[in-house]
């Protein structure tokens, strides 16, 4: 056991996610992702647990005693684990031995949540810099109220951009949002009937609201009223408070800018509360969704279950393989400018919480 600065005893993690490889003895405390009860062909009950370190998640299977295991484990966040890993279809899994919960009083929270991999000072001179492209003064005013707002800015530059799938680590929607800000400016070069600024302040505000959508303590998952409400309707509040403040913001900018948060995911049944019914809403659209796509696909291939092979896991999400690359050239897929999240993780730590103040942005004299 190992004590923090405080002298509480914290567990000590023996085994790390990014570094199980297939056919070793896993010993481990891990946080718990997902947890289902089953039933296999035979009619035997089997327990699945998804379990997450900063590293990232694998997925685990008791065989033995799981109707027992499931009901000592409810309420319970974190176990430690002892199993064996193996290949199942082509993706690392590990065959529980015991599994046993863990109080969440011994445990030491940033050893279970992933970071960006990216430096987060550098992200934050990105923001600043492209919002530095707004010309209209209430624009900038805008702008400057959300950066002035030093909570919000926190939670903006530490929340994750998803639950799953993409940019689902600390820092995540920081990153995400800056990549989409990026990907519209290029946009409105290619395209010079698009309202620039509005665009760009659209990018800029419409993942606001997973700043209330998500929890990060042990695991990532939705809030009460991010599940209830969701992010494009509680981004759409928080501009809402903004304006209430601001005197003489054009109403026609107002609308359009909700309407670029409530239609950027392109379809209803894709969340989207409107379908894109501006040119901007569509450009858009066309950024949020590219990113999400390139980073999703980017972690699936950082993964590399099986060296051997020139092809990932199926990929159920997508309905589809990927092609990694013949097996001889597939470590070439990382190099030193783009570390994975894994070994970024092993660089650099936990995520800083506030590494630049949020009101370094536009400066009132320019606004």
């Amino acid at each position: 056991m190992a004590k923090d600065v405080s002298g509480t005893k914290k567990i000590q993690l023996q085994q790390r996610i990014a570094d199980i490889e297939p056919n070793q003895d896993v010993v481990g405390t891990f946080a718990v992702e997902e947890k289902q009860l089953r039933t296999a062909k035979n009619g035997k009950p089997f327990l699945t647990l998804k379990l997450r370190d900063k590293t990232g998640t694998i997925t685990t299977r008791l065989w033995e005693n799981a109707e027992e295991t499931a009901q000592r484990l409810a309420g319970h966040r974190v176990v430690r684990i002892q199993g064996r890993s193996e290949l199942f279809r082509n993706e690392l899994q590990v065959h529980l031995h015991t599994v046993q919960p863990v109080r969440e009083t011994d445990l030491n929270p940033s050893d279970f949540l992933p970071v960006c991999p990216k430096d987060i000072h550098t992200l934050w001179q990105e923001l600043r810099a492209l919002l530095q492209g707004l010309t209209k003064k209430p624009h900038r005013a805008l702008v400057q109220f959300f950066l002035d707002d030093e909570d919000l800015m926190k939670r903006f530059g530490t929340a994750p951009g998803a639950k799953s799938v993409h940019h689902a680590y600390l820092g995540g929607l920081l990153e995400h949002t800056v990549a989409v800000m990026r990907l519209t400016t290029l946009i409105a070069d290619q395209y010079p009937a698009l309202d620039r600024e509005v665009l760009l302040l659209g990018a800029f505000l419409h993942d606001m609201g997973k700043v209330q959508e998500y929890t990060y303590d042990l695991v990532i998952d939705h809030s009460d009223v991010g599940r209830l409400v969701g992010h494009m309707v509680l981004g759409v509040e928080i501009l809402n408070a903004k304006l209430a403040v601001i005197k003489d913001f054009p109403a026609e900018t107002a609308m359009v800018l909700k309407h670029l948060i409530l239609s950027h995911h392109g379809e209803i049944e894709y969340g989207a509360v409107q379908k894109p019914m501006t040119r901007e809403a569509l450009a858009l659209h066309c950024a949020d969704d590219l990113d999400a796509r390139m980073n999703s696909v980017n972690e699936i291939l950082s993964k590399n279950d099986d060296p051997e092979s020139a092809w990932t896991a199926y990929q159920q999400l997508y309905g589809r393989y990927f092609y990694k690359g013949p097996p001889n050239e597939a470590s070439s897929a990382e190099t030193p400018s783009t570390p994975s999240r894994n070994s970024a993780v092993r660089e650099k730590g936990q995520l800083p919480l506030w590494p630049v103040g949020p009101a370094q942005g536009l400066s009132h004299d320019d606004a």
